[in-house]
């Protein structure tokens, strides 16, 4: 029994002191890529990029919901409604948008991914 308990309290100090020691948490200066390239999200150009695409992506999502919230506002009937299909043909006009930015957006973070990644010459072949 007393061979229990030391083995339980030498196994709780074990896990109550492997976080302390050694690592240090200071953070360390961002590294420059190249002379003149900074890290892409400390980049300018970069981030005000994905800002615009951004702000394009939630404008799009504003005018779905909008369109949405119109279809909600014809009633259970909706489908009889003239109307019903320029607000579906409009909504399924600002999904394929949507897509269409989304994808813009990954191909300019892949883009700059990849341009890091060559200047490092990480890249697998």
């Amino acid at each position: 029994m007393l061979l229990r308990v030391a083995i339980i309290a030498l196994a709780a100090m074990c896990c109550l002191f492997s976080g302390c020691g050694g690592c240090s948490k200071e953070q360390k200066p961002p590294a420059v890529v190249d002379e003149g390239t900074p890290p892409r999200m400390q980049d300018p150009a970069y981030t005000n990029r994905l800002v615009q695409l951004w702000g394009r992506q939630k404008a799009v999502v504003s005018q779905m919901a909008a369109l949405q919230a119109k279809i909600q506002g014809l009633g259970a009937e909706a489908q009889t409604k003239p109307e019903y299909a320029d607000l579906t043909n409009r909504l399924a006009r600002c999904g394929a948008e949507l897509e269409r930015v989304r994808k813009e957006t990954l191909l300019a973070v892949r883009t700059r991914l990849l341009k890091d990644s060559a200047k490092k010459d990480n890249l697998k072949k």
